[in-house]
């Protein structure tokens, strides 16, 4: 019996595309997020890194500071609180300095901006969030920080760079830099109140928007704004596509 073999022609690639190839499947995504106190991470994008944990992202968080003299500040108590939510994110974190809320202006912009500038080579994350320009004196400061830090320069640059709010943002008299990027949190809003839940020292009464109440007024507010029940909102500054 004779058997005919029908030969096709194929298309070999170069092995440095193959290899290419394979990595840009299999890459992780990468965000950090860079926060002046242990709280401000969760109000800002407590949502959006849930979601983003699910799809096995992975998390970064950079605090400023830890700890000062004012009540509610204790260091050990508020170490405690930080490692508690980034166990429950599962996420890496660190800290910058201790013993500095409230008066970060009095930590040197340099040694802060060359931390960012670490944390970016050394992460290389693909996505940056950092605190909007608040009425808070050690927002003003990480934020300017932050802002010489995503200067271009040389070496790796994210490609994504967005402010967060926290729920302050309605005392705001001033409007906030950035494109405006809705992002839906209606099926985890329970599970961002449940992370806040983690700072108890910096649980506040109202008037302060500090709390559960706070964190689902902004996120409704959001929602009217973009057509969905619960949403954050970030302040684009830098996008490549």
């Amino acid at each position: 019996m004779n058997i005919t073999f029908r030969c096709q022609k194929v298309r070999v690639l170069p092995t440095h595309l193959v290899h290419l190839t394979f990595i840009d499947h299999h890459i992780m995504k990468k965000i950090l997020v860079i926060a002046p106190h242990a709280d401000d991470e969760t109000l800002g994008c407590g949502g959006y890194l849930l979601h983003e944990k699910a799809k096995d992202t992975e998390i970064r968080l950079f605090i400023a500071t830890i700890g000062g003299t004012d009540n509610g500040q204790d260091i050990s108590v508020r170490q405690s609180e930080f490692d508690d939510l980034a166990s429950s994110l599962d996420v890496s974190h660190h800290v910058f300095c201790y013993g500095y809320d409230g008066i970060l202006e009095k930590v040197d912009s340099q040694g802060l901006t060359n931390a960012i500038d670490m944390q970016i080579t050394d992460f290389e994350p693909d996505e940056v969030f950092c605190c909007y320009p608040s009425h808070h004196q050690d927002h003003k400061k990480l934020y300017d920080c932050f802002l010489a830090s995503m200067r271009l320069k040389e070496g790796f640059m994210p490609t994504l760079v967005a402010l967060y709010e926290y729920p302050f943002v309605g005392c705001e008299m001033t409007s906030i830099p950035g494109g405006r990027w809705y992002h839906e949190i209606t099926d985890v809003i329970n599970a961002k109140v449940d992370l806040f839940k983690n700072y108890k020292s910096q649980q506040k009464a109202p008037p302060s928007p500090l709390n559960e109440k706070g964190i689902l007024t902004l996120a409704a507010m959001r929602g009217l704004e973009s057509g969905m029940p619960f949403a954050e909102m970030f302040y684009i500054q830098k996008m490549y596509l």
